[in-house]
């Protein structure tokens, strides 16, 4: 079905090539003709031929237009191909019509282009995989087909069908597709996959994580499509400016050709013409292409690097950020807690409290609680039955062990529970003090402390320093401690932390700093920061380990976790907004230089739509160079 949609496509392209290629040559005939003075309907005939192959649907549209009395480009064309011919000017006639379906034409396949490109960095998964079934044989099988739980086999040189968990074999795997990495990933038994990535050189066996709707890429095809929706308003306003500016120059066009020679004895034909010269500079076409192919273009090469960007309104907030905020845990540093040490805060050995820490913990998805669940399995602990859970995002978790209510957070956490004393005080702010992370199991009272560590990414003070280079404010936004906070700052070079936060006061910072320096971008991974990365003009978060909620919520989803993007994607953002003004400014330029010709009577109808193609085409071109991410 698909070879077949793309025949047709491609026929009809060609067709399109072969009429606008015939109807131009044989305008460009009558008007040669007309030039060395052939007698005879010839040239009136080569026109009115060249008019039928190629502007009838541009005659059509403006006709409809008319008749609608709403002033358009084709209406434009229309009245200045009528006047052409009504002067005898068959030739010209005949130009501007065929030039204007080819600037057409051109349009289109640049927007072809460009979704063209779109669509082939996500459609990237096979439409078969080769499925394990009951007694053990493979059999092909539609991935619309297969279910979570399946298994799958990939061998070298085949792209993997479904999101999955490697279950046998080792191969080098190329996620350039999906995650932007350059460099292949070897994977083994345990290793996450993504559908549309390349095995390369060894045979893989995959168990299923998500159906074909629900893989990585399918989720980032999704968004793109629903991105395309979501228009910049710099796109909105040139569409606007295109409604007004198409009447007012009909109207301008219009007064050329009837003030002279009503308050002057200037010849009539000599302004007319003049007039119609106006009508073909009315054409909006080179302002309203310009911006939705450089929106499209910056887009396209972002998604090639691993950037999902939510809409090209997104892209426009991102171009005006003034100050960027950064949650710790997951984003800035690794996420990878380690546990330093443990003690016991009471008379009971470390082991029984273990045990219930390991309870609370196997229960948590948040980076800290595997560490503690790591760090208890590690010393020997086995877990006791838990008869309740609940998780108060940004602060800790409590459960019911033997009856027994414990909790299991952060020091807040612990004095809204009124289980803090003067020696517990005195032992978290020593270790705080180190920049560990301190998390305290209590009932009524203190029962063990856990002191964590967790390191600053690699890339973590580089990319601080790309956003201040670019003249951004940046801050951390933590519910950790205030000195763990400072740690980690000023190992990443940000100007100020904010700790201690819960999820709505993380909102409420984003919203301080907005107040402060305009527009703020937040990158985040966690459910507790949700409420931020909506708040933000610009929320950012991760695919490959982000929750569920945060993706959804953010702006703009990284497919691998490289804080370098972030710079990256606003100074494409800028780049973007810097050609669209530079293709505005010179649309508008030669516009005014053509103007100037039109009234002195220097310039024709074929020059002024050929000049209007050549602008069409440059700020075209231009477009496409914002799609290299810098």
């Amino acid at each position: 079905m698909a070879s077949c949609a793309c025949g047709d496509s491609c026929a009809r392209a060609r067709r399109e090539n072969w009429q606008i290629g015939a109807g131009l040559a044989l305008a460009l005939s009558a008007e040669v003709a007309e030039w060395l003075g052939v007698a005879g309907v010839a040239p009136a005939l080569l026109a009115a031929t060249a008019i039928a192959v190629a502007g009838r649907e541009v005659l059509r549209q403006g006709v409809l237009a008319l008749l609608r009395f709403r002033p358009n480009i084709y209406l434009l064309m229309t009245l200045a191909g009528a006047g052409a011919v009504a002067l005898g000017k068959w030739g010209e006639a005949a130009v501007v019509l065929t030039l204007y379906a080819l600037a057409e034409l051109l349009e289109q396949r640049a927007s072809e282009r460009s979704e063209r490109s779109l669509r082939a960095a996500l459609e990237l998964a096979p439409a078969e995989a080769s499925v394990q079934t009951p007694d053990g044989a493979w059999k092909a099988m539609p991935i619309a087909q297969i279910r979570v739980g399946q298994r799958i086999r990939v061998k070298p040189g085949e792209r993997i069908p479904l999101d999955g968990t490697v279950v046998a074999g080792a191969s080098a795997v190329d996620q350039s597709p999906i995650t932007g990495e350059s460099v292949p990933v070897e994977k083994s038994a345990g290793d996450l996959v993504y559908a549309g990535s390349l095995n390369l050189h060894g045979s893989l066996e995959i168990e299923v994580a998500a159906t074909a709707d629900e893989t990585l890429v399918a989720h980032i095809a999704r968004t793109v499509a629903q991105a395309q929706a979501r228009r910049a308003r710099v796109d909105r306003f040139m569409d606007r400016f295109a409604r007004v500016y198409t009447p007012l120059m009909l109207g301008l066009a219009t007064s050329v050709a009837i003030l002279p020679p009503l308050l002057t004895d200037a010849p009539f034909t000599d302004w007319l013409y003049r007039g119609l010269v106006f009508l073909v500079l009315g054409c909006p076409c080179a302002l309203v292409i310009s911006t939705p192919v450089t929106l499209l273009s910056a887009l396209t090469g972002l998604a090639r690097r691993g950037v999902v960007v939510k809409g090209a309104v997104v892209l426009e907030q991102a171009a005006g950020l003034r100050a960027f905020a950064f949650d710790k845990t997951g984003t800035l540093t690794h996420g990878k807690q380690r546990v330093e040490h443990a003690r016991s805060l009471d008379r009971q050995p470390l082991q029984s409290h273990l045990e219930i820490a390991l309870s609370l913990a196997m229960h948590s998805e948040h980076p800290i609680a595997h560490a503690i669940r790591d760090y208890c399995l590690q010393q020997g602990a086995t877990a006791r039955e838990l008869q309740s859970f609940e998780a108060t995002p940004g602060l800790g978790m409590a459960g019911v062990v033997d009856g027994k209510t414990f909790r299991m957070g952060n020091h807040r956490f612990v004095e809204q529970h009124d289980a803090c004393s003067k020696s517990l005080e005195a032992t978290l702010e020593q270790l705080e003090a180190q920049g560990l992370t301190t998390v305290v199991l209590f009932d009524h009272q203190p029962r063990a402390v856990f002191a964590l560590r967790d390191t600053a990414r690699s890339d973590a003070a580089d990319a601080v320093a790309q956003l201040h280079a670019l003249g951004l404010h940046t801050a951390l936004l933590t519910g950790d401690t205030q000195a763990t906070a400072e740690v980690i700052a000023q190992q990443t070079g940000i100007q100020e932390s904010y700790a201690e936060l819960l999820p709505h006061e993380k909102a409420q910072a984003i919203e301080a700093l907005r107040a402060r320096f305009g527009r703020v971008g937040m990158a985040g991974d966690g459910i507790n920061d949700a409420p931020a990365l909506a708040t933000a003009d610009v929320g950012i978060s991760f695919a490959e380990q982000g929750a569920d909620l945060a993706l959804e919520t953010a702006d703009v989803a990284l497919m691998r976790h490289d804080l370098m993007l972030i710079p990256a994607l606003i100074r494409t953002a800028r780049r973007a907004m810097g050609i669209i003004q530079q293709n505005i400014a010179f649309v508008l330029a030669v516009r005014a230089v053509f103007i100037a010709l039109a009234l002195i009577g220097q310039t024709t109808l074929w020059m002024a739509i050929l000049a209007d193609m050549g602008v069409t085409l440059l700020v075209i071109g231009n477009g496409w160079r914002a799609g290299r991410v810098i």
